[in-house]
């Protein structure tokens, strides 16, 4: 089984740290989900699988989830797939300018749905289709998401910006 894990690089195995980070929001709980994602990765056969990397994310995405329903806390709201945001600006995130104080603030008060799509926009850099695809969700449902994203950070950046002009 270990000899899998060689099938990582470093900076792939720091990557799935990170992407387990913007989930959980905090390090002991990021380093132990991905130590079970991984468990669950090697203990099932990827030989046959084009990209390992994806798969690896989808087992620890699933294994978060399940972590949360057993701990009642993660956060299911139903969308309406059917309606399309079709003048929304999907680079008003990368508009957006914050320090690093700011962003830690942000980042503990986004839900785990918020700080996967962050994650995977800035950090990973997927494009929407991309996005939509690998968490399994409608585009129309993802740009919903996005704009209530910009729309949450907007208000933060107002409201530290509010902070600090007193």
């Amino acid at each position: 089984m270990a000899a899998n894990l060689k099938m990582f690089s470093r900076e792939q195995l720091h990557s799935l740290y990170r992407y387990c980070f913007s989930l959980t929001a905090n390090e002991t709980q990021a380093y132990d989900l991905l130590q079970a994602g991984l468990e669950k990765f090697l203990k099932a056969d990827t030989s046959s699988l084009d990209n390992q990397l994806t798969y690896a994310k989808r087992v620890i995405r699933n294994q978060y989830i399940d972590e949360c329903r057993k701990q009642a806390k993660y956060e299911h709201v139903e969308f309406d797939d059917t309606v399309t945001y079709l003048d929304m600006d999907t680079d008003a995130l990368e508009k957006i300018i914050m320090t690093q104080y700011e962003v830690q603030e942000i980042w503990q008060k986004l839900t785990a749905s918020e700080r996967e799509i962050m994650y995977f926009w800035a950090v990973e850099g997927y494009t929407t289709d991309e996005l939509a695809e690998f968490l399994d969700i409608s585009r129309g449902t993802l740009l919903s998401k996005i704009h209530r994203l910009r729309k949450r950070l907007e208000y933060h950046l107002d409201e530290s910006s509010r902070k600090g002009a007193q």
